[in-house]
């Protein structure tokens, strides 16, 4: 999960106009105005470099769906909120089971908050809500989950009675952020960071040690680890995350302040 900033974002065109014609339509009508987050699909995707905002994979074989982070079953007055849209692909949306693992996992309807806390009924009562679940347009909220070398979503903090550790270990369940595939594709993206790093490594010695043709083969991986951070790349803040365990090494530390 990274921040995505919607602040500078604006609705498509019609926006309100549908939003007004859905709201005419009364509260109980909301389920069949489906039409006004998907007029807002092209510019969610846009912010996230066609990411899903939770786990940061690109949706390959769907379109995504527009997901409400306050659910608007629980948050009527919040249903045609901008502010409250976030582009989700299918895993991290819905309740869905991992075939490897008999999982069940998904954020569905679920909103829970901490013990004491009432739920906001308007836009007003926002602030003073104490929500579980992370919230990726929430600068503070990312920071929240770390990762390790094979690929499992921790939290990151280790005291137990952190709210922030709790927070983590609800949403990386919520948002299935553990589901094996998802694992597995954060693990081969830490294979192939140590084996350029390694490549880098051994390559810009030997340049060094006066051989001109090893500059090109270190240029090249050190490109290839500065890709892996761009915004548009999926996993890029695991990846960060990963290159950061070998930052003892000069060379990565400037990959890391210039990416």
């Amino acid at each position: 999960m990274r921040f995505i900033d919607l602040a500078y974002k604006r609705p498509p065109a019609g926006f309100d106009e549908a939003v007004a014609k859905a709201k005419a339509d009364g509260e109980d009508k909301i389920k069949d105005h489906g039409e006004v987050w998907a007029l807002c699909k092209p510019v969610l995707k846009e912010a996230s470099h066609n990411k899903c905002f939770y786990c940061e994979m690109k949706q390959s074989r769907s379109d995504g769906a527009v997901d409400h982070y306050r659910p608007k079953s629980k948050y009527k007055w919040a249903a045609y909120r901008f502010d409250n849209f976030r582009f989700a692909c299918t895993f991290c949306n819905s309740r869905r089971t991992d075939p490897k693992t008999g999982e069940v996992a998904g954020k569905g309807k679920d909103f829970p908050l901490f013990e004491g806390c009432e739920r906001a009924t308007c836009q007003d009562e926002v602030d003073q809500e104490d929500p579980v679940l992370l919230d990726p347009c929430d600068a503070a909220d990312p920071g929240a989950i770390d990762f390790l070398s094979d690929g499992r979503a921790v939290p990151r903090s280790k005291e137990e009675a952190d709210p922030d550790r709790r927070r983590a270990l609800d949403s990386i369940e919520a948002y299935h952020l553990n589901h094996s595939d998802l694992e597995e594709a954060r693990r081969c993206v830490s294979i192939e960071i140590q084996e350029k790093v390694s490549e880098a490594e051994k390559y810009l010695k030997r340049h060094v040690q006066g051989d001109m043709n090893a500059k090109k083969i270190y240029s090249a991986a050190v490109r290839d680890l500065k890709r892996r951070l761009t915004p548009d790349t999926e996993l890029c803040t695991f990846s960060k995350r990963i290159l950061q365990t070998y930052k003892s090494k000069p060379f990565v530390e400037d990959i890391l302040a210039t990416a």
